[in-house]
């Protein structure tokens, strides 16, 4: 049939046009709505419309979470009070030089471990609170450059076996401890550390994997820094030990967010001992979040009008969807392998958004096409009776 001669189809000459109409009027919008529908022009501007904006919204999240790991990873460059156990911020004038950098490197969430590499540098006073980082000072034009053994996990206490009056002295607490390695010598001299990270609470959702993604890691690392130059002269190890008066952290993790405490101890008057402690959380990003959301919403979704369309078609009996609606078992476990970082079987995701998913979608289709058959073999039956009365 010609197009133009179809009588289901509207056209410009079945829409009758409104006189003295007043433009964008709501008559005005009723009659151009009817004759953008009649030319089937509508439809399509509306569905690239909707394309587009679902472009635009996709490009837009995915570029305010990667302006949102730009701004974790500058939070991580400042000097801030944050200290742990609710202690007060350390005065200006007992902060010094020396800060400790990590480079975050990589963190295995099956093996719950969190791979850095620290440096040692010494910055300018005033310090700039915003960035470290920018009021560094290069190793070549240290004045005072003072080669540090690091230690690592031990405690600096008291040393009373000095006869240094004018400042407490504090040594490693155990001094037979050897040191993890040595800062300040090069420009280059670096430590590589692995930190065990365990659970922060016994929370359903916070729990490591089992809570993906909102699951929690913590682990902490304890730094004491002392002047090896001393060490070698007096042949007591671990002693003259230096004030750390921070750290930062530095780089990105992928699909990882690193957020970090800093006590350091040798800042407080009252202080029992001279070390740095760094306490560390590392919890998913945004973006992983999101990802698991769509995921478990469109796959709750799919279920859902699978099972609707299974009992409307079952317990109600209409044979018009039975007859004309084939349903496959989506592979939603593939789907559950494409989300970033997720972990293994049994974790929370499983038990309230795939396992439940499969079982239902299994399930509707095994009567689904349990019914197509019996509803196959009734036309059969049919046909061979009526031919059989012919």
């Amino acid at each position: 049939m010609n197009r133009d001669n179809d009588p289901n189809r509207w056209s410009y000459d079945t829409v009758d046009r409104p006189e003295g109409v007043r433009m964008f009027s709501p008559a005005w919008f009723k009659y151009h709505w009817a004759v953008q529908s009649s030319r089937k022009r509508l439809g399509r501007l509306l569905y690239i419309a909707c394309g587009l904006i679902l472009l635009a919204g996709w490009l837009t999240v995915t570029m305010l979470f990667g302006r949102n790991l730009e701004t974790n990873e500058a939070s991580n460059s400042r000097f801030s009070a944050h200290v742990e156990n609710g202690l007060l911020p350390p005065p200006p004038d007992r902060i010094g030089t020396l800060f400790l950098v990590g480079q975050l490197n990589s963190f295995d969430p099956f093996s719950r471990n969190l791979n850095l590499d620290w440096t040692a540098i010494q910055v300018s006073q005033p310090i700039d609170t915003s960035d470290i980082l920018k009021t560094q000072i290069d190793i070549d034009r240290r004045e005072d450059t003072v080669p540090l053994a690091m230690f690592r996990d031990v405690l600096a206490v008291p040393d009373l076996e000095t006869n240094i009056t004018d400042y407490q002295p504090y040594r490693v607490q155990n001094p037979h401890v050897k040191p993890v390695g040595f800062l300040g010598l090069t420009q280059f001299d670096q430590i590589n550390t692995n930190i065990g990270m365990g659970q922060r609470s016994t929370n359903f959702w916070s729990q490591p994997e089992f809570g993906y993604p909102f699951d929690v890691f913590q682990g902490k690392i304890t730094w004491v820094a002392a002047n090896n130059d001393t060490i070698t002269a007096t042949g007591r190890p671990g002693t003259d030990v230096q004030a750390i008066s921070g750290a930062i952290l530095t780089d990105s993790l992928l699909n990882m967010k690193v957020r970090y405490q800093v006590n350091p101890t040798c800042l407080y008057d009252d202080a029992a001992g001279c070390d740095l402690v760094i306490q560390l959380w590392v919890t998913r990003t945004g973006l992983v979040k999101f990802c698991v959301f769509v995921v478990f919403g469109i796959n709750w979704f799919v279920t859902i009008a699978l099972f609707s369309l299974t009992g409307e078609s079952l317990l109600l009996n209409r044979h018009n969807i039975l007859e004309s609606t084939d349903i496959f078992a989506f592979a939603l476990p593939s789907v559950r392998s494409l989300l970033p970082g997720v972990p293994g079987y049994g974790c929370a995701l499983d038990l309230l958004g795939i396992l439940p998913n499969m079982i239902i979608i299994t399930l509707c289709t095994v009567f689904f096409a349990i019914s197509r058959l019996r509803l196959r073999y009734r036309h059969r039956a049919a046909a061979a009776a009526a031919a059989k009365d012919q």
